[in-house]
């Protein structure tokens, strides 16, 4: 990017050590802005420079790497995120993680574009950053708070200002290994998680509450008039093309892919259930019965948050924001097929800060152990755990979060428990590198299980690649097809790549003409300048540099596989029935995959591809 000011950026850092409450001002190396761009790809070239492969993901070595990129907190359409990237204590390797709301934006308004936390704390503490101000304070009075109860105690810290915060909730303080951070609460704006891999539980290892943020800054744009008429010329592509999560959010998704058989349940034991238990979780149904308010990210007119109570009288004042996947988990993961409570579930994990997809993915789990006779109510301490039981869903929820009772067992995510439990149950824990799967049966599109595979944090559809559009929804590519899925599943890793790294997110990306074969405008418009190479390359850059992360820490073939169950087990029911990803199938696409990225036979990137993408 070659110019001497920075636009859209900046260009430093706040280094905070908890343990010797120092606080640094630090430039960002600006090849660095000019190879990964910002937000997930610098973080990664950090953790690069600075994690060994020997840390310990509680140890106070362990850090918390937050970034921005160089649209975050500008006036384009989704310019929310930030990322932050550690060592996950769910999966011991490297993990990445994003939030919208406000957080990132407000990071930049403070003048900094990232902040990297280390050491840890001697008490419980709390960060804040407002403007130039920037302090470790106590938070002994925060300690054991909920979510909720902690931002507004922080928030009014704030007077007049605006803000927001990033806190953990009890899971953190008490290392669960599915604990999140969660930002914006209480709901009144979009809010979002940086959840998978248990990003709260490193959180909680610093004694670390939150991180308080306040700015008055705007983010400087080189061109801000092209900027605005670019954004009027495209209005009615981002409302063509987002039209339906304005309506109804995520929760679109639970029609389509049922209806394809691609809607996992029970713990992916079945694709099918009575008609009349999944009209009840229609996307209408939602919208009309259940959501009370439209919540939107920092200056996104797409809102497609979609804040949701109860409509009986059963936890009526319960207040959630469920997405596609956790209405997943919280719902036909655990044979429930009623918002009410799927929305107080998912409150419930807010509250205590645990990651929604992990929570009800382990109880799911633990359901089907029950009905095997692996659980008794001996065993699982006085709770019957059948599939559908919805107040054993709930209880369990809050026992997770207080690591207590069952919930002890659980609240370290699935492979823990199944080797806590035993008699091989690890069989039913679907995961890929330790971390659980998502909302998506990969037996009814083969891409989508060469995406969990190869992931680069564990078992994940976003990093991964959301191969869902291309074979499901405006298919490009026969489902069922083998040869052919290693180059779409490349293809949408390096797009997310590139995508993660601008700080933007995925949803309004195509109305800014940012595909797979990306127009680099927008970014010219904010930087002043044209990106030095394609944005695909960039974000093949990114994807190569963590798996170079992951091969220090070990990770090879035979890390990059599914669960036993879905190479072995056909689907039993719907559109997808009979079908199976067999170690045959699966391994020929993964042979594709890494011939493509032009990785070994093992899954080790070359020397040929780190020449050719310059990277360490």
């Amino acid at each position: 990017m070659g110019q001497e000011k920075l636009y859209g950026y900046n260009g430093k850092i706040i280094r905070i050590n908890l343990s010797k409450e120092k606080l640094t001002f630090e430039e960002v190396p600006r090849k660095w802005l000019d190879k990964y761009l910002g937000g997930r790809g610098l973080a990664a070239r950090y953790y690069y420079e600075e994690i060994s492969p020997y840390t310990s993901p509680l140890s106070p070595e362990n850090k918390l790497i937050i970034m921005t990129g160089p649209l975050t907190g500008t006036s384009v359409w989704g310019s929310s995120k930030a990322h932050i990237v550690t060592k996950s204590p769910l999966t011991n390797i490297y993990t990445v993680s994003n939030a919208g709301g406000h957080f990132g934006a407000y990071i930049k308004k403070a003048g900094y574009d990232g902040i990297i936390i280390e050491g840890r704390a001697s008490k419980p503490s709390y960060i804040s950053i407002i403007d130039d101000e920037v302090k470790i304070s106590n938070a002994e009075d925060l300690w054991g708070l909920k979510i909720n109860e902690a931002h507004k105690v922080l928030l009014d810290k704030l007077g007049d200002n605006n803000g927001t915060a990033a806190c953990i909730g009890p899971a953190g303080e008490k290392l669960s290994r599915i604990a999140s951070v969660l930002v914006d609460f209480p709901g009144s704006r979009r809010g979002g998680s940086f959840g998978r891999g248990g990003i709260g539980a490193v959180m909680g290892s610093k004694n670390l509450k939150g991180i308080l943020v306040s700015g008055s800054k705007e983010v400087e744009v080189a061109e801000p008039d092209k900027l605005s008429e670019y954004l009027r010329s495209n209005i009615s592509l981002l409302r063509e093309t987002t039209g339906y999560h304005t309506k109804y959010g995520t929760a679109q998704y639970v029609d389509s892919l049922y209806e394809l058989g691609a809607f996992p349940l029970m713990n992916f034991t079945k694709t099918r259930v009575e008609e009349h238990l999944i009209a009840k979780l229609s996307s209408k149904v939602f919208r009309e019965e259940f959501v009370v308010r439209d919540v939107a990210c920092y200056r996104c007119p797409i809102a497609c948050g979609k804040y949701a109570r109860p409509s009986s009288e059963y936890q009526k004042d319960l207040r959630s924001k469920p997405e596609y996947e956790t209405i997943w988990s919280f719902g036909p993961q655990c044979g429930v097929f009623d918002y009410n409570y799927i929305i107080a579930a998912n409150n419930f994990a807010d509250d205590y800060g645990l990651d929604g997809i992990s929570t009800g993915y382990v109880i799911g789990f633990s359901m089907e152990l029950y009905e095997k006779g692996i659980l008794d109510r001996g065993k699982t301490n006085g709770l019957e755990l059948r599939f559908g039981n919805e107040e054993a869903l709930i209880e369990l929820t809050i026992q997770i979060g207080e690591r207590r009772g069952f919930g002890e067992k659980l609240a370290d995510g699935a492979v823990r428990a199944a080797q806590s439990i035993g008699h091989n149950t690890e069989y039913y824990a679907m995961h890929v590198k330790g971390m659980e799967l998502t909302a998506y049966e990969p037996r009814a599109f083969y891409g989508m299980g060469l995406a969990y595979a190869t992931s680069s944090r564990g078992a994940c559809h976003n990093i991964g690649g959301w191969t869902i559009r291309d074979e499901l929804l405006k298919p490009k590519i026969d489902r069922y097809a083998v040869k052919g899925k290693g180059l779409l599943v490349k293809t949408i890793q390096d797009v997310r790549g590139y995508i993660d790294s601008l700080g933007l997110c995925t949803i309004p990306r195509r109305s800014l003409n940012l595909t797979d074969t990306p127009s680099p405008e927008v970014l010219k418009f904010v930087t002043g300048v044209e990106p030095n190479e394609d944005l695909n390359t960039i974000g093949e850059r990114v994807y190569n540099l963590e798996r170079m992360i992951l091969n220090r820490e070990g990770v090879r073939r035979r890390d990059d596989m599914l669960p036993k169950r879905l190479m072995i087990e056909p689907i039993p029911d719907g559109p997808a029935k009979g079908h199976v990803l067999s170690p045959e199938i699966f391994n020929a696409m993964l042979d594709e995959y890494y011939a493509v990225r032009k990785w070994s036979v093992d899954g080790v990137v070359s020397e040929d591809i780190k020449t050719a993408l310059n990277l360490p």
